[in-house]
C-alpha cells in the first residue's frame, strides 16, 4: 500500500515538472512563428520560379496568378534546343562530379593520416593547410591562371578539375571525424595482418560515410554552382558550364523571364535529387563532426 501511494504521488508531481510555463509557451509560439515567416521568405521565390517555368511570357508578365492557366513545356525545349545545354549540363556533371569523387578521396586519405599518424611538424603543416582557407580566392586567381595556362590546360575542362583535386575544408572535416574512430580497432587490424590500405578501405571509409556523405554534398554544391573560376578557365561555347550558360541567357533573352525560370530549373534539379538522396547522411555528418548546418 505504501508503495502505491508513493507512486500515486509521484505522478502528478512529476508531470507538473514537464509542464512548460506560459512565459515559455510564447516565446516557443515566437520562435516557430519567425521560423515560419523566414521559410516563406526563402521558399517563395522557388515556389514562383517553378510555376513561372511553364507559363507563357504574356501570361507571366500580365497575370499575377501563382499557377499557370496554359501550362507549357515550350520554355524547356527552347533552352535546350538554342542555348547549346545538353552540353553544358555534361560539361558540369563531368567537372562537378571528377572534382567530388577526388577531393572526398584525398580529404578522406589526408585526414585519416593527420588524425591517426604521429610525424614531425604535423601540427604545423595541418595549420599551414588550413590556413589556405583564410586567402580569398581573388588573390590567387592571376597567378593560378598563369601556371593553368603554362601546363597548356586553359579552355579545357582539365584545368577547373585538377585545381580542386584536394579540399582545406575536407580535410579539416574528415580530420574531426576520424579522431573518433578507437585507434585500438585500427591497431588490432594491423596485428591481424591487414596493411594500412586495406585498413583504410575496409575500416576507415565504412566508418566515415555520414562525414564522408556531408563532405561530397558540400563539394558538389560548390562545384555546380562554381561561376568565377570556369569563366577565367573556359572560353569556348561547347566547353562551358551550366552557370556561364545560364549567365548568356541575360543577354539572348533578356526580359524572358520564364525562359530564365526554366533555365534555372533545369539547373537546381540534379542538386535538389542529389541532397534529397543523401540528406539523412548529411545531416548525420554534420552532427558526428560538431559542424553546424
Amino acid at each position: 500500500m505504501a508503495a502505491t501511494e508513493e507512486i500515486e504521488l509521484a505522478a502528478p508531481l512529476q508531470g507538473s515538472h514537464y509542464r512548460p510555463s506560459p512565459r515559455r509557451l510564447v516565446g516557443q509560439a515566437i520562435l516557430h512563428l519567425v521560423l515560419l515567416v523566414m521559410s516563406f521568405v526563402s521558399v517563395t521565390p522557388f515556389v514562383w520560379m517553378v510555376f513561372a517555368s511553364f507559363k507563357h511570357f504574356q501570361e507571366l508578365v500580365r497575370s499575377t496568378a501563382l499557377l499557370p492557366r496554359v501550362w507549357t513545356l515550350e520554355n524547356y525545349i527552347e533552352i535546350i534546343g538554342r542555348v547549346n545545354f545538353p552540353a553544358a549540363f555534361s560539361n558540369s556533371t563531368l567537372q562537378a562530379t571528377s572534382v567530388t569523387l577526388c577531393s572526398a578521396l584525398t580529404s578522406a586519405a589526408l585526414g585519416f593520416i593527420f588524425a591517426k599518424y604521429r610525424f614531425w611538424g604535423k601540427e604545423k603543416l595541418f595549420t599551414l593547410l588550413l590556413s589556405t582557407m583564410m586567402i580569398p580566392f581573388a588573390v590567387v586567381l592571376v597567378p593560378l591562371y598563369i601556371t593553368i595556362a603554362d601546363l597548356k590546360m586553359s579552355n579545357h575542362l582539365s584545368g577547373i578539375i585538377v585545381t580542386g583535386l584536394w579540399s582545406s575544408f575536407g580535410l579539416f572535416l574528415m580530420r574531426q571525424f576520424m579522431e573518433s574512430i578507437p585507434s585500438e580497432l585500427l591497431d588490432a587490424a594491423r596485428i591481424d595482418g591487414a596493411s594500412e590500405w586495406r585498413i583504410f578501405f575496409t575500416i576507415v571509409l565504412p566508418m566515415a560515410t555520414s562525414a564522408l556523405a556531408a563532405l561530397i554534398v558540400f563539394i558538389f554544391l560548390f562545384n555546380w554552382d562554381n561561376f568565377l573560376w570556369p569563366l577565367v578557365v573556359l572560353n569556348s561555347p561547347e566547353k562551358q558550364t551550366l552557370p556561364l550558360v545560364l549567365a548568356g541567357l541575360r543577354s539572348l533573352y533578356w526580359t524572358r523571364y520564364e525562359m530564365w525560370a526554366a533555365g534555372s530549373m533545369l539547373t537546381v534539379v540534379p542538386v535538389m535529387l542529389i541532397y534529397i538522396f543523401a540528406s539523412k547522411y548529411f545531416i548525420r555528418g554534420l552532427a558526428m563532426t560538431g559542424l553546424k548546418a
